[in-house]
């Protein structure tokens, strides 16, 4: 059973980077926000609402080089809570573990393991001191699009910087489980604080790091009152 990318990588989740990769990748999107056609439903009430707990879920995340060099990765989604009515998802907060981050398309095991270890320091995550990155549901309108049939609009803070993020999602109730998938969408990573390596630093271009990262999220989540423990 698929889970759901949901928003947050990086939204997610999360910005990220990244030096010397043995691997060549496609040219990355431009930075813009995503305007997809919505449709407009009635509102619907929050007398008879129920809430859900998340049980697992993952941000991946995408970035590279200003030379091609790409990396991608995951950060696992911790916990959470989302309250949901006739269907429809009224609020929630998701919470991302950042010590989870990994890359996943390095095979040299002592290169992985030093590039995990960078973007856990302060030039990038500082994960000691930030262990937690969140998303805030603010609200979630109805898509007309074929691939996802909401949006949410949100808060992602990382590194205890909150800025606003439009993420594209299809969610959908089976099984008595919630499941929240996006589709990919962009942030640029600078606006959180993560300007290592930035062309705004006027960085060499062999070492510069694109500002802009993709991200795309999945996630499940079950009524609270089937016994799970509440985030």
């Amino acid at each position: 059973m698929k889970p759901i990318s949901l928003i947050f990588s990086a939204a997610l989740l999360c910005n990220l980077s990244f030096f010397s990769c043995k691997n060549s990748a496609p040219e990355a999107q431009p930075d813009t926000a995503t305007k997809p056609d919505t449709i407009r439903l009635n509102p619907v009430p929050s007398d008879g609402a129920m809430p859900y707990a998340v049980i697992g879920g993952t941000v991946h995340w995408s970035a590279k080089k200003a030379i091609g060099i790409l990396h991608n990765g995951n950060i696992r989604i911790s916990k959470g809570e989302i309250i949901v009515n006739q269907g429809q998802v009224l609020s929630g907060k998701v919470i991302f573990d950042m010590p989870s981050i990994t890359v996943t398309n390095m095979d040299d095991p002592r290169d992985k393991a030093t590039l995990e270890s960078h973007l856990k320091d302060n030039d990038f995550f500082n994960v000691k001191k930030y262990p937690e990155a969140s998303f805030d549901v603010l609200e979630v309108l109805p898509s007309s699009q074929p691939a996802f049939n909401w949006i949410i609009r949100g808060m992602l803070t990382i590194k205890d910087q909150s800025k606003p993020v439009n993420v594209p999602v299809k969610i959908w109730e089976a099984n008595n489980s919630l499941h929240a998938e996006s589709v990919s969408f962009i942030i640029n990573r600078t606006k959180w604080g993560i300007s290592f390596r930035s062309g705004m630093l006027g960085t060499a271009k062999d070492q510069m790091i694109e500002d802009v990262v993709t991200l795309s999220f999945e996630l499940e989540a079950k009524p609270l009152e089937q016994g799970n423990p509440k985030s």
